[in-house]
């Protein structure tokens, strides 16, 4: 298991770019490194004069690195890999390959061989940008602001840097090739808990994986010693009339994804084993399961809390991993386990994204193609209340969210969307945010179709200038 938490800035804009960044993500999953979370690759132009030249665009990401490396080893690495691809520091716009180290730690640090943090990683929005994608809330060393609100500083003087990255290729994984064993029930689980030794993680799913799924995965290995997976379509969290029966369910290729992503084992109960007393819903979800996907579905959260407690009891793990897609599910799964007083740390992983940037859910197979465009919408109008988060709440340091909830709703509905609700809230209460004094969490759900799909978007005023 590595310990140090870094940010590595990718970029390439000679030869094949997105070869360069795939490899240069591959070698940093190896020997001492991995990589935890990565932005989607986007192009944005160059940045800087260059006289009589026309500069070819950049691909540029982030990524989150855990690595038992020391800071200067680390770096030393990275400017390894850059020779490696062909890097000529000769002061010209074209380069095989970019690898800036943005922070590493809590390390602040200014010396001749290294600034931490990069002193010009807070003023460039292709930076910003797919930093926010995989850690709104990391605040970054030596100031007093998370990367959301220095992304809504650089809206204040000219919008155009912050939005000045295009998305074209997805995250790329690297392939980690590992053994998954598939558990059965419970006495297989218990033998295969048994022998692991460090620090355990479990991702916990209903099937039908995708790369979000895939994502929690890969920031599981990079944290923990061992990885177990559970697939399990849980019949509590279904109301009547819902897509129980119809859910998706491709176990095989489950399996590989999660090898390929670094699971060692998979858990795959029956519903006999998991309830053994007949199917009930029986933990009480707390408060934070109240309106939003509460009021939407009441059953929901008590079908949720109740089989994510029972597989917390079979698994021990130490750490769980849950999508920040279904921020009022993480909220509520954080307050059963203060409730409860569950040793078990919930950590909520960014969420994944198409290129379109509609939110990946097993769900979205439903949807036709002309339907996949109204989709992205949700989407598109919860960035809309993010920059007029970042904008409006510059000149006065607050920003009433009312006059643009109604605004972005009427979008929505304008194209024929059924909107079940659009608000702004605390993430950890799920109660209503008015006055945005901080960052705060923009939500959505909308139906379309016969299917209902849900988003969110952190939004914050800028960073003070003290930050």
């Amino acid at each position: 298991m590595t310990t140090e938490r870094a940010f590595v800035a990718l970029g390439s804009n000679e030869g094949d770019a997105h070869a360069h960044l795939r490899t240069a993500l591959a070698a940093l999953d190896r020997d001492g490194c991995r990589v935890a979370a990565c932005s989607r690759l986007g192009w944005s132009h160059y940045v800087g004069i260059v006289e009589g030249q026309r500069p070819a665009p950049v691909l540029n990401a982030v990524a989150e690195i855990r690595t038992s490396l020391d800071v200067d080893t680390f770096h030393a690495r990275l400017h390894a890999l850059e020779d490696e691809a062909g890097r000529v520091r000769d002061g010209r716009p074209e380069r095989t390959l970019d690898l800036d180290l943005l922070t590493f730690g809590d390390v602040v640090r200014t010396d001749a061989s290294l600034t931490l943090p990069h002193p010009r990683c807070l003023a460039r929005g292709f930076v910003l940008s797919p930093w926010m994608e995989i850690a709104p809330l990391f605040r970054v060393p030596g100031t007093s602001a998370t990367v959301v609100e220095h992304a809504a500083a650089l809206r204040v003087p000219d919008p155009g840097p912050a939005t000045d990255l295009e998305p074209a290729f997805a995250a790329p994984f690297a392939d980690r090739g590992a053994a998954c064993e598939v558990l059965r029930d419970r006495e297989a689980l218990d033998a295969w808990r048994g022998l692991r030794q460090g620090r355990v993680g479990v991702v916990m799913t209903m099937g039908a994986l995708h790369a979000g799924h895939a994502s929690l995965v890969q920031r599981a290995a990079a944290e923990c010693d061992a990885v177990l997976a559970t697939v399990f379509v849980n019949p509590t969290q279904f109301a009547a009339g819902e897509d129980l029966d119809r859910y998706p369910r491709t176990f095989e290729a489950d399996c590989a994804l999660l090898a390929r992503h670094g699971a060692h084992a998979v858990y795959a109960p029956t519903a006999a084993e998991l309830y053994p007393d007949g199917v009930a819903a029986d933990v009480e979800p707390g408060d934070a399961a109240e309106g939003y996907e509460g009021a939407e579905r009441p059953t929901h959260f008590a079908g949720v809390a109740t089989v994510v407690t029972k597989l917390w009891d079979a698994t021990r793990a130490d750490v769980s991993y849950f999508g920040r897609k279904d921020a009022q599910q993480l909220a509520v799964l954080r307050q059963v386990r203060d409730r409860l007083g569950l040793p078990v740390e919930v950590v909520g992983c960014p969420t994944v994204r198409a290129i379109e940037g509609l939110a990946l859910s097993s769900r979205n197979r439903y949807l036709e193609d002309a339907q996949m465009l109204l989709a992205r919408k949700l989407s598109t109008v919860l960035e809309v209340l993010r920059i007029s988060a970042a904008v409006c709440a510059a000149p006065a340091g607050a920003y009433s969210v009312e006059e643009d909830l109604a605004t972005v709703r009427a979008l929505l509905e304008k194209d024929s969307l059924d909107v079940d609700y659009i608000d702004v809230v605390d993430a950890d209460t799920m109660r209503p945010v008015r006055a945005l004094d901080g960052p705060a969490l923009a939500i959505g759900a909308i139906r379309l179709g016969g299917v209902r799909l849900i988003d969110n978007r952190w939004i914050a005023p800028p960073a003070r200038p003290h930050a």
